[in-house]
């Protein structure tokens, strides 16, 4: 099986600043609809500017030019400073409203000639707030040679920096930039004898850690993303990474060997959700096509670790040679008997073949995690994913979701790439004093949205969030992008009758305070049907609500340890959701664990903690109802609960 690469990146935004400066410009901007920004003077206002919003789409004006770079979030804004060039082509292409969601970044050209990086912070019904930064150079200049603004592992794209984000020996990296190598298409090169090259495409790499200088094979080349094979023989350290191609080197970029940093090969290549896991003849397991307890799977991957009896650049590699490395495997958080842990026949890719536990758990999106390190204190684990485990195979079930999967597969499948959505809820968020409210959602959500086991685990799992990648289905964003009309919606029920408006996209009303615990009982969604979406009805039982039974041992978690949240009641036949969040310069880092209701306790594994980098953070405990389905000529997918939240200040140690 050869490896699978993940996707590529696009290419990073790089500003240019001479040596001597003007002051640079920073601050942020909210744009209502038909609203111009001047970059410069940071003004607002509705007459000239550099770019122009009109709640569709920001425009560029008079000479200014806009390149959007995408969704990579705070970090790479922070990175983009004026020591680098400007070496991205500006043009006067409009943004999209749908391209400009939370944590898109995106460069501007002004009319004065200058560089700003910009990021959206915020979208708030058709308003836009922008974070920048304009760099006020004299004479910006101009840049050439290679720039290398990331290192990461192949499959797991951990940040740098994280418990879990540095790059092991034998293992298969990319580095990211911009004028990394030629900007033809990137061709996945052999393995075959006489091996990878260590100079492709007039492009080479060179790592150094204590002092010694060592030069990755590579398996593929572009303007943007370099894949390499880490030597073996690189000592374990901090040193520095630098890309030469025709002739001109990089600047020194930093990189952290560590002698074991596992991740996991994903189905959308993406490091996080749905992982790409296969039956021991290759078959890749999906949501129609379930594993089963007691099976032998195959995970595949890179980092284990170093194989110095291997080149690392030649198929086939031998196998059998890193059984020193003590290797866990948890499949639904239970651990699971490892038959095979270690490289397999292709350089940097590893494989581990595993026997599902019997008492996982089944579900859609059951999670898988190597942890490496017989010591949970010092261990090291890879990125989370997930995959389908039933008892009798074939199409797995979710309870928490209410969805069977072949009906998740068929929204995945959705031509067209959208699902036209129908999601009701009443809520109650304690953390603000009981605010409750009735909600529904009308939109057409990506079809991965179903499919991708995102920020979604099944009950017994955890799964992780690493930074940048979260809120990627915002409400704001999705109603953008394809808001549906439903006519009017009303709810009734024990706290009284409300109406939620006439949307499109949104409908919400205010109900009085703790209102699913203060007034339980059955709450009725009525919709009057509109031109996409027809009537409806569906009913919502909120009796029961769980109550915290260990509140204070949980201010503090030590993470190699795990820790469990207790509670009494709670929704019959529902579902008990915890996350937990910690944000550092990295960004937030999340987890999301769910048990039954039923279950009155769920464990967190310390092989999930052991993700979460230190510090102060929350935990958010969410007790949800069973999913009740909502018919509506129109949507392919309909559902209702009822929601209660529990937010917590947590510190993680």
């Amino acid at each position: 099986m050869s490896p699978h690469f993940a996707r590529m990146a696009s290419a990073l935004l790089t500003v240019a600043l001479p040596s001597v400066a003007w002051a640079d410009r920073s601050g942020t901007a909210t744009l209502a609809p038909d609203t111009f920004l001047n970059l410069e003077t940071g003004t607002a206002s509705h007459a000239g500017g550099d770019v122009f919003w009109d709640g569709k789409a920001l425009t560029a004006q008079g000479t200014a030019g806009l390149f959007n770079l995408g969704k990579f979030g705070s970090r790479v804004f922070k990175s983009i400073h004026a020591g680098k060039a400007a070496s991205v082509t500006y043009s006067a292409a409009p943004i999209p409203a749908s391209t400009l969601v939370a944590g898109d970044v995106f460069g501007v050209r002004t009319n004065g000639g200058h560089y700003a990086k910009v990021i959206v912070s915020a979208t708030d019904w058709g308003s836009l707030t922008l974070q920048y930064t304009t760099f006020m150079a004299a004479k910006p200049l101009a840049a050439s040679g290679p720039v290398i603004t990331e290192v990461q592992n192949n499959y797991s794209y951990i940040l740098p920096g994280l418990p879990n984000g540095g790059i092991a020996p034998g293992s298969l990296f990319v580095i990211i930039g911009t004028g990394l190598s030629t900007a033809a298409a990137p061709v996945l090169q052999s393995s075959a004898p006489p091996g990878l090259l260590t100079t492709l495409n007039q492009t080479s790499v060179a790592v150094t850690v204590n002092g010694v200088t060592k030069t990755p094979a590579l398996y593929y080349t572009s303007a943007t993303q370099l894949a390499a094979v880490l030597p073996s023989t690189t000592p374990v350290g901090n040193g520095t990474i630098t890309v030469t191609y025709n002739g001109q080197m990089s600047a020194a970029a930093p990189i952290q060997v560590v002698a074991s940093a596992p991740g996991l090969d994903t189905f959308y290549g993406t490091g996080n959700g749905a992982g790409a896991v296969t039956d021991v003849d290759g078959n890749l397991f999906r949501l129609t096509s379930s594993a089963m307890p007691g099976q032998t799977i195959v995970l595949w991957g890179s980092g284990i670790g170093a194989d110095p009896s291997n080149d690392d650049r030649t198929y086939p590699q031998t196998q059998n040679n890193l059984t020193n490395i003590p290797t866990q495997i948890f499949i639904g958080g239970v651990s699971a008997t490892v038959v095979y842990a270690g490289r397999s026949q292709y350089p940097g890719l590893d494989q581990y073949d595993v026997v599902i536990p019997t008492t996982v758990t089944p579900g859609c999106f059951v999670s898988v995690v190597v942890q490496i390190g017989a010591a949970a204190a010092n261990a090291i684990v890879s990125n989370a994913v997930t995959m389908p485990v039933m008892p009798n195979g074939g199409p797995c079930s979710d309870p928490a979701s209410g969805l069977s999967g072949t009906q998740i597969q068929s929204l995945a499948n959705k031509a067209g790439g959208s699902a036209k959505s129908l999601l009701a809820a009443v809520t109650q968020n304690n953390e603000s004093n009981g605010s409750s409210s009735a909600v529904v959602l009308a939109a057409g959500l990506p079809s991965t949205f179903y499919g991708n086991g995102y920020e979604y685990a099944s009950q017994g799992s955890c799964t992780v969030v690493p930074p940048e990648q979260g809120a990627v289905y915002s409400f704001n964003s999705l109603l953008q992008t394809d808001p549906l009309d439903a006519g009017t919606i009303q709810v009734s029920g024990p706290a009284g009758k409300f109406s939620l408006g006439t949307g499109p996209g949104f409908y919400q009303a205010q109900l009085p305070s703790n209102a699913v615990t203060g007034s339980p009982g059955t709450y009725t969604f009525a919709g009057s049907g509109g031109k996409d979406v027809g009537n409806f009805s569906v009913a919502i039982s909120t009796n029961g609500a769980l109550s915290l039974t260990n509140q204070p041992a949980l201010a503090v978690i030590t993470r190699a340890q795990g820790a469990t949240v207790t509670w009494s009641g709670g929704f019959p036949n529902g579902d008990v959701q915890v996350e937990g969040d910690v944000g550092d310069q990295y960004g937030t880092v999340r987890f999301y664990c769910h048990a039954p209701s039923s279950a009155g306790q769920l464990a967190i594994p310390s092989s999930i903690l052991l993700a979460m980098p230190p510090g102060g953070g929350n935990l958010v405990v969410t007790n949800a109802t069973a999913a009740q389905a909502i018919s509506a000529t129109g949507a392919d997918a309909g559902l209702a609960t009822g929601i209660v939240m529990l937010k917590l200040n947590t510190v993680f140690k």
